[in-house]
């Protein structure tokens, strides 16, 4: 287990560094790993028998190591006897043929090249698929073998191998050679996994003797022998089937307002000879089964010009050319089946069987009667007394390209260009009567000259004093009406309708790093971008941390201004781009930007070329483009538009009421109206920061709540989703909980490690009023996530923020719940939940509720990732009582504290039926996120980094559990160590893969968390300074009841 669990999880390096197809054959393909495979089941089953023999038939535990052997037979089945392809529908047409995944070496003898002539001219030889003995170095790949001689037209023909060499490399090398230069490692590492390969071959056919070349990239190798042509290819062979595929239409709906789909789905027809015609929806997760093959969909593709720009309709839509359906044959489906029943029936026995090893834990643990244990662990205390962080959107959201704050936004359809599309979803008659019923809203806007004029001055003095109490005077907006402010609702990039309550939140977490900056809460804080842009311009906001940039910059501070990003006697020119943008102005406004040069040169450079440097610059200007005067109107969809698009204002100041008087009759008077309101929310707000008069904002506010309600449509939260939603970014429930769980972990810790020490039992009403206490932040976390749920419409699990609050959540119950008659577990389920919060809010994980794509749109998603998401809170509970146990042997005594001795026995039966319950539910989770992905797009298991590091925990876990057999001398110490040391793997595949291997569908944001592999390297030296020093004391013995 140990060696199959080193060998994958040496794959997943080796995939980092030359790509998946290398891997592939390397390791997963190889020859040696199929034995290995075979080797694992083999000793299952050895295993299995000897334990039948000496220790009786166990139905638990039996089934579930039998079931192991099943999955392994299914996946060995499946790799022998079935296949997997593609097949390519283009709009209207059928098909009866598959392209396979994997490449095979096809060979054609004809008598004519390109000929499709008939079977006596042209011979095919079955393609065939060669074992490669590959031997990996960092730039070739070599191969050698060969084919059996074959008769071709009655005369023999031999193809051998000569070399395979990585082309891409070569050419590098000869083009450093040409230009006589050095190659920069970064070169090197970009074509290593390119991927392009040539191969050599030696033909001979009738007595002649050729060498072709071929390539991986489906080129063809032609030659001819005599009055024979071989032709030679290198990539997938075409499977005939007995039927045919029609596809009738194809069909994409996006989410609302955005070019993000929700589905995407194929409506075929199955022609068959024998059995006739038949029509069908393939979509996600909905799956086509004939005679034994399986139809996913997997993807499209758009129609392209000859320049290679996709093409639309008249609507704007792209227009499809041909779906892509995954297809595969797979006997080894039931049985692997099967064996997941099996697994998951196994597992659960496994906890109630009383002959089981979680029993007997479980009575020996009940038999002590421990009510007065805790948990240490005193690096931990150091967080506490942090301040506050919080998490900003600056990280890539993996589960779409669809960022809220992107630079290239689509800003021509806005009400600046005088947009007057047809509302058709909206009653005429309802629209007319609500704009008649404003038109004293109009005549009210006359009556605000007045106020414009009084205010004028005050807002001309550009001072640093006169800024300063206007911005005093934006703090001093009335609840009433900055909640007013609060309920507009607008529509997100990805097409989520959402307050700006949340958007503001969202920005100024972004911006500033902080939900509240100098006393200027979120709402406020927008409102200023919003009508006070110029003053905003100068506040020194923006959290900036790298030095070089501030230097650039010519700043002293941490936080710089968006004046500072420009030269002072050029900021005239950024005024005026901001104002009126042309191309004239955009050439002086770069000539103006101090990080110009280092922007373009960033976004010349691929995401994996780019340096610490390079990425906090590009962030830098993502930010300056928010804070752009006037920038924001852009990114505020709040007018309701034609369908389910809402647009932009645009930019105030190219508002043209003269061309709107000119438009479209039916549209003229609510486009008048919609300026009307913008002019009177700039002017109000500027009334309310001067003169302190918010009313008549409060009146404008309330006419834009009333307006989005009447045409917002299906689209328009309801009143309980607004308040909601409100609730949940007013109370940030998640980081409150952080440091309660925190906060009362370390109180048990100091409680219970005085009652150890001076061998004295805990107050029971201490005990519970801090159990009770803990349980309430447990419902307030559980509450939180369920209204998480429902603001969100989806289970709070997709994405790294949502599992890691999920972790947190599951560590709690592991020790609230469960386990919750051990304070040691209790304690150490709290403090790794807060440990679980407060890593969600470092700032590298996206808590925006965004939309789920097509393929987690699956209740099997749900049920995997709830399941073995859980098992990390589990696994990490026995880390923490393995760290508490290191800790207690340090301060070992038998003769002064032997009570010592019996916590740590105790602690480790505990910290074992947590292993116990959290390796069971990863095994469980693992195999159902392969159902998951055979369901929805057919194919179990594909060596993704994320599922091959999910089963080398299992192999880790499965070791330690299993280390007692062994019968080494000191176990408590042993299992302990081991326990803590195991729980690296879980490290590795939650952040390993996300933030450093960056590969495979699960990796979230490869490089942004580089603060994460700084703790990560630090607590490794600590825990080996641990394990060192419990060293010194670990001749503990195991009794007959633990063992």
């Amino acid at each position: 287990m140990v060696l199959y669990a080193a060998c994958i999880g040496w794959a997943t390096f080796v995939e980092k560094e030359y790509g998946s197809i290398v891997a592939h054959d390397v390791i997963y393909a190889s020859w040696w790993f199929e034995l290995l495979n075979a080797w694992l089941g083999l000793s299952l089953f050895g295993c299995m028998l000897k334990s039948v023999k000496y220790n009786g038939f166990k139905v638990s535990v039996h089934t579930f190591h039998f079931a192991l052997i099943v999955i392994i037979m299914g996946a060995g089945i499946t790799r022998y006897y079935g296949f997997e392809g593609n097949m390519v529908l283009e709009d209207g047409g059928s098909s009866s043929f598959i392209e396979s995944r994997d490449n095979f070496l096809n060979v054609l003898v004809s008598n004519d090249v390109g000929e499709n002539g008939t079977q006596s001219d042209i011979l095919p030889l079955d393609s065939f698929k060669k074992g490669y003995d590959i031997s990996l170095s960092p730039y070739v790949r070599f191969s050698k073998f060969s084919l059996d001689t074959k008769e071709a037209f009655d005369k023999p023909l031999s193809i051998k191998s000569v070399s395979i060499i990585n082309y891409s490399l070569s050419s590098l090398f000869e083009q450093a050679k040409n230009e006589n230069r050095e190659i920069d490692p970064k070169e090197i590492d970009a074509k290593k996994r390119e991927n392009h390969y040539l191969a050599k071959f030696e033909v001979t056919y009738d007595g002649i003797t050729h060498t072709m070349l071929l390539s991986n990239r489906g080129e063809r190798a032609i030659a001819r022998f005599g009055n024979r042509f071989i032709t030679l290819s290198w990539g997938p062979k075409f499977i005939q089937l007995p039927f045919e595929l029609k596809l009738d239409k194809f069909e994409v709906i996006n989410y609302p307002g955005s070019q993000m789909p929700s589905s995407f789905a194929s409506y075929v027809r199955v022609i068959d000879e024998t059995h006739g015609e038949y029509p069908f929806k393939i979509f996600m997760n909905n799956v086509l089964d004939y005679k034994g093959y399986r139809f996913f969909q997997s993807e499209y593709r758009v129609k392209r010009d000859e320049e290679g720009k996709e093409m639309h309709d008249e609507n704007g839509m792209p227009l499809y050319a041909a779906t892509i359906l995954s297809v595969n044959n797979d006997p080894g489906k039931i049985p692997t089946y099967i064996g997941y029943t099996l697994l998951i029936l196994g597992a659960l026995w496994l906890l109630f069987d009383n002959d089981s090893r979680f029993r007997k834990l479980s009575n020996y643990v009940k038999s002590q009667k421990v009510l007065s244990i805790a948990f240490l662990f005193c690096g931990l205390a150091l967080f506490q007394l942090s301040t506050p962080l919080y998490a900003n959107t600056e990280s890539k959201n993996i589960e779409s390209d669809t960022s809220e704050f992107s630079q290239e936004l689509p800003r021509k359809k806005s009400l600046d260009s005088v947009n007057s599309e047809k509302k058709s979803h909206l009653d005429k008659q309802l629209r007319e009567k609500y704009i008649q019923a404003n038109e004293d809203f109009i005549a009210h806007i006359a009556t605000s000259k007045e106020s414009a004029e009084k205010i004028a001055p005050i807002f001309a003095d550009m001072s640093d004093e006169a800024i300063r109490e206007r911005i005093e005077g934006l703090k001093k907006i009335p609840n009433k009406t900055l909640k007013r402010f609060a309920k507009i609702q607008i529509q997100g990039f990805d097409g989520r309708i959402k307050l700006l309550d949340t958007y503001s939140d969202e920005l100024m977490r972004k911006v500033t790093g902080k939900k509240e900056f100098k006393g200027l809460k979120h709402n406020q804080f927008l409102l200023g971008l919003m009508t006070m842009p110029e003053d905003m311009a100068k506040l020194r906001l923006i959290k900036v941390t790298n030095k070089e940039i501030l230097d650039i910059l010519d700043v002293r501070d941490s936080y710089v201004s968006f004046e500072d990003l420009f030269h002072k006697d050029r900021l005239s020119d950024v005024y005026a781009f901001s104002i009126s943008p042309n191309a004239e102005r955009l050439e002086k406004f770069e000539k103006a930007y101090k990080l110009y040069h280092f922007v373009n040169t960033a976004l010349k450079k691929r995401d994996s070329e780019r340096n610490e440097f390079d990425k906090q610059v590009l962030r830098l200007h993502e930010k300056m483009d928010l804070l752009m005067p006037f920038s924001i109107w852009y990114y505020l969809r709040l007018i309701p538009a034609d369908g389910d698009s809402w647009i932009p204002f645009g930019n105030p100041n190219m508002l043209d009421i003269t061309q709107i008087q000119q438009s479209n009759p039916e549209d003229r008077k609510e486009l008048t109206l919609l300026v009307y309101f913008l002019e009177d929310f700039r002017l109000q707000t500027r009334v309310g920061v001067a003169l302190g008069e918010w009313e008549k904002l409060n009146e404008t506010l309330l006419f834009y709540n009333r307006y989005q309600a009447l045409v917002g449509g299906s689209l328009y939260l309801n009143p309980t989703l607004v308040e909601s939603e409100l609730f949940l970014n007013k109370t940030d429930v998640f980081p409150v909980s952080q440091y309660f769980y925190l906060t009362l972990g370390m109180l048990l810790f100091f409680i219970a490690f005085i009652a150890i020490l001076s061998n004295k039992q805990i107050p029971k009403w201490l005990g519970k009023t801090c159990y009770i206490l803990l349980f309430c932040v447990f419902v307030a976390h559980t509450l939180g996530l369920i209204l998480r749920w429902y603001v969100g419409g989806h289970a709070p699990w997709s994405n790294a923020y949502e599992s890691m609050l999920y972790i947190a959540w599951a560590s709690a119950l592991s020790g609230v719940i469960i386990l919750r008659k051990s304070y040691f577990a209790m304690c150490g389920a709290s403090f790794l939940a807060g440990m679980a919060l407060m890593v969600a809010h470092w700032g590298f994980m996206d808590p925006q509720i965004g939309n789920l794509q097509p393929v987690l749109q699956s209740y099997w998603l749900n049920i995997h990732v709830a399941v073995i998401v859980a098992s990390y809170g589990f696994l990490g509970l026995s880390f923490m009582l393995g760290i508490t146990n290191l800790i207690l042997f340090i301060f070992r005594n038998q003769q002064k504290r032997p009570q010592v001795d019996f916590a740590i026995l105790t602690l480790s039966a505990i910290s074992e039926m947590s292993m116990i319950i959290g390796i069971l539910m990863l095994v469980v989770g693992t195999f159902l996120g392969g159902v998951w992905a055979n369901e929805s797009w057919g194919r179990y298991w594909g060596w993704d980094s994320k599922e091959t590091w999910s089963l080398v925990s299992v192999g880790v876990y499965a070791c330690v559990l299993h280390v007692r057999l062994l019968k080494p001398l000191y176990l408590p110490y042993i299992y302990n160590v081991l326990a803590v040391l195991a729980f690296s793997s879980i490290l590795m595949t939650y952040f390993g893969v996300n933030f450093y291997l960056g590969t495979g569908m699960h990796a979230y944001a490869q490089g942004e968390g580089d603060s994460v592999n700084r703790l990560i390297f630090i607590s490794l030296a600590l825990i080996f300074i641990l394990v060192a020093l419990a060293f010194m004391k670990r001749k503990l013995l195991h009794t007959k009841e633990t063992h």
